[in-house]
């Protein structure tokens, strides 16, 4: 009875699906290439003025200088911020970067480069260095809506002609490098023309891994993610794609951050290092899905099926800002079930839409929101992102409020543009997010900030 209910709630998934696919997709004309949104509609551009920055309570000065450069299909983007204290006591504490860090690291440098990219990702050479607000690897089992906090890494594309083989790769920051990989693909039956359904037939695997998953703790074992999947692109064009696909992945995790504690004590009476006690449970998942990219849409419905010890897509949008819970793997003999669903929408040129759900027996859900607006409203342009993971994880909190309530759960972003003459503009902005900072001990984490800034100046993105 149970494997029967499985079959119709991912059988009324799928048509549905279908049906919605059916439904948004606007004409295509041949000239149009896909262009995955979440990649590049829903940060900032183009700003040249100044105003004030708070952070955590503390004001600041600021300065924003975004100079983009666009040479065909290269792109450049400069992002300048200075931000000034008036009452520090020396010089170094006066001029500060983005986040109110001292101009100390390589990684805080590097944000000077908002982004140098080439092409687009489908294109057979496609190359990024930047910000990540929302990658997804592969089909998204491992990493989806990834971000590495306004840090400056590397996503790299490239196929062969025709998309008969391929690579994925990505490193999450050139300063300080600590989570790196990607996902590779081959079709076997791939020819230059003529192809159908069993010749598109398509085998890829996907390697992430974090090498240091506890900032905090010294010579801890790294989070190792491998993933398996078979995908059947039903339609495959330069402006339009529809895909079946089946997922299997395998994480194995560091050790839980209580038994790690009691270890060290055991290791400590045993005089014996603690990496010969380590025991880490193997976790793995399923996922079974449909997805379609087109110029103005991309959609997602998976259905999935894990064991107790895994997180699915665990490399996510909140991934550093703490380390992951994984629940239970030391039994690692329970599954889950549930689904996750995605939607990027352009219904018009001033309009995006992103959406992401996921919820899953015995877990609590996770969601993805983000809209930007610009031009309906004369002079106006809304943009907004908002996440959390674990909504209703504590019982004595009611479900609304924890999905509104801020904290190391979730993170926040929102921009008011309203132009006065164009291209002169006022600018509200309002955060709450992560900064990575070095502790007394030497050790490097992330905190959550409040930020919110105000500032006046012209803009080439409006």
């Amino acid at each position: 009875m149970k494997n029967n209910t499985v079959f119709f709630v991912f059988s009324r998934g799928v048509f549905a699906s279908t049906i919605f696919i059916l439904t948004i997709v606007s004409p295509i004309s041949a000239q149009e290439r896909l262009t995955p949104l979440a990649e590049q509609h829903f940060l900032t551009s183009g700003f040249y003025g100044g105003g004030l920055t708070f952070i955590n309570g503390d004001a600041y000065v600021r300065i924003q200088l975004q100079p983009e450069i666009p040479l065909g299909k290269i792109g450049i983007g400069f992002d300048l911020v200075l931000l000034y204290n008036p009452y520090a006591e020396n010089a170094e504490d006066q001029f500060l970067a983005e986040d109110a860090e001292a101009w100390d690291s390589a990684s805080t440098w590097l944000r000077l480069i908002r982004y140098i990219s080439y092409g687009d990702p489908y294109d057979p050479f496609y190359f990024r260095l930047g910000e990540f607000d929302f990658l997804t690897i592969g089909h998204g089992s491992i990493m989806s809506g990834y971000s590495n906090h306004d840090r400056r890494g590397l996503h790299l594309n490239l196929r062969k002609s025709h998309n008969r083989y391929g690579v994925e790769m990505m490193v999450n920051d050139l300063g300080y490098p600590t989570i790196y990989g990607g996902r590779g693909f081959f079709r076997p039956f791939q020819r230059p023309e003529n192809n159908n359904l069993l010749t598109r037939f398509e085998l890829g695997a996907t390697y992430l891994i974090d090498i240091d998953p506890d900032s905090q703790q010294k010579n801890e074992e790294p989070l190792d993610a491998v993933g398996f999947d078979v995908g059947f692109p039903i339609i495959e064009r330069d402006s339009f794609r529809l895909d079946l696909y089946d997922d299997i992945v395998m994480i194995n995790p560091p050790p839980n951050p209580e038994d790690f504690a009691l270890e060290s004590i055991a290791d400590k009476e045993k005089s014996k290092p603690h990496s010969e006690n380590a025991v880490n449970e193997l976790g793995w998942g399923n996922a079974i899905g449909i997805g379609f990219a087109a110029t103005k849409a991309i959609f997602k419905f998976e259905y999935r099926i894990f064991s107790d010890g895994y997180i699915p897509a665990v490399f996510d949008y909140t991934y550093e800002t703490g380390l992951p819970e994984f629940w239970g793997y030391e039994t690692n003999n329970a599954l889950r079930r549930g689904f996750f669903t995605q939607l990027i929408w352009q219904p018009m040129p001033q309009l995006h839409f992103l959406g992401a759900y996921e919820y899953y027996d015995n877990y609590t859900p996770k969601i993805y929101l983000g809209f930007k607006e610009s031009g309906l409203v004369p002079r106006m342009t809304f943009r907004a992102f908002y996440t959390k993971r674990n909504i209703g994880e504590d019982k004595d909190t009611n479900f609304i409020s924890d999905l509104f309530d801020l904290d190391e759960k979730s993170a926040l972003s929102l921009e008011i543009r309203y132009a006065i003459f164009p291209p002169m503009q006022t600018i509200f902005i309002k955060e709450y997010r992560f900064r990575r900072v070095q502790t007394d001990e030497g050790t490097s984490q992330f905190e959550p900030i409040h930020k919110t800034s105000i500032m006046v100046g012209v803009t080439t993105d409006f």
